[in-house]
């Protein structure tokens, strides 16, 4: 077992979790906090009935921080809601049109074509349909990083292909590019492949360097970025404050939680328990010293759901030891 109390980011190879049924709202207002409750008892027979009564049991009164922008909270509250968990909505970064954002449409519909169009997150996903669609809709070949980028896509497009792991790093190397990326052979008579990559502006260059080291030509177009929220209301943040475990799905929230909670990482003050979608996220924790940070080995949401859940635990048998 972990302690949360560890200064250092843990990652777990989490198992997929089961996925509830209940329904939650996915809405929020900054000013007034969205709190979820445990869904009400559905009509279930022996074994079955007793495992959900039991573990709706074991998370009455714990409460998690859903921190994605607004309207992409939906899902991981849903999950979490009908294990007997309440959430808190509270929003802490939102989404804002990059400077190539209007450049989008005449590239995807560049006569000159793409090997590959690299989609690398749900709202990078957003933004390349929008643009997609002002195209007029043309066949494009779309890599989507993970599950969660794909759906998003859906049901538009349909990737043509996904890495074995939901990061850039394994999308670089395992992207099918021809000839390894013949272009990168001064002798080859075959063109380099083309790239696009409509990227967050606060993207790392990890996916256009990688790709370009292995022979791509790659156009990053900087569609749009992420910004920290600058405030909430007092109640929001009391109840955040007051809850099991924060949830992170950037390093913008996490700056984010820094700014607004006043929690000093170095403080007495008690700190919730963090998890974060993925390494990326609980790296920006690390980089500020926050305590008892959780993340899957597997970036997605079976899998953050998953150390959402194992933090619960610990902070369950942290409270039964004090």
């Amino acid at each position: 077992m972990v302690a949360l109390a560890v200064r250092s980011s843990v990652a777990f190879p989490a198992p997929a979790g089961a996925r509830g049924n209940a329904s939650a709202r996915a809405s929020r207002s900054v000013g007034r906090p969205t709190v979820s409750s445990a869904p009400r008892a559905e009509a279930l027979s022996g074994s079955t009935a007793a495992r959900a009564t039991s573990e709706v049991s074991a998370h009455a009164g714990r409460r998690v921080v859903l921190t994605r922008e607004e309207g992409k909270n939906g899902d991981m509250m849903r999950r979490l809601t009908a294990r007997g968990v309440e959430c808190l909505e509270m929003p802490l970064i939102e989404t804002t049109p990059g400077a190539d954002r209007d450049a989008l449409p005449d590239a995807v519909r560049d006569p000159a074509g793409w090997a590959w169009v690299c989609v690398t997150s749900p709202e990078a996903a957003k933004v390349f349909l929008d643009g997609w669609r002002a195209a007029g809709e043309p066949s494009v070949r779309v890599a989507a990083v993970g599950g969660g980028t794909a759906k998003a896509l859906a049901p538009d497009v349909v990737p043509a292909f996904m890495p074995s792991k939901a990061n850039a790093e394994t999308l670089v190397k395992e992207l099918p590019l021809g000839a390894e990326g013949a272009g990168s052979d001064a002798s080859s008579a075959e063109p380099a492949p083309r790239v696009l990559y409509p990227a967050s502006a606060k993207a790392a260059t990890t996916l256009q360097d990688g790709l370009a080291s292995r022979g791509a030509e790659v156009t990053r177009l900087n569609t749009y970025s992420t910004e920290k929220v600058t405030s909430v209301s007092e109640e929001t943040l009391a109840l955040a404050l007051a809850a099991d475990v924060v949830t992170f799905g950037s390093p913008s929230a996490v700056k984010a939680w820094i700014q607004l909670s006043g929690l000093d990482p170095n403080g007495d003050a008690p700190h919730p328990a963090y998890a974060c979608i993925g390494g990326t996220s609980a790296k920006a924790c690390d980089s500020v010293g926050l305590p008892g940070v959780l993340f899957p080995e597997s970036p997605g949401l079976d899998g953050w759901e998953s150390v959402v859940l194992m933090a619960l635990e610990s902070r369950g048998n942290a409270e039964d030891v004090a």
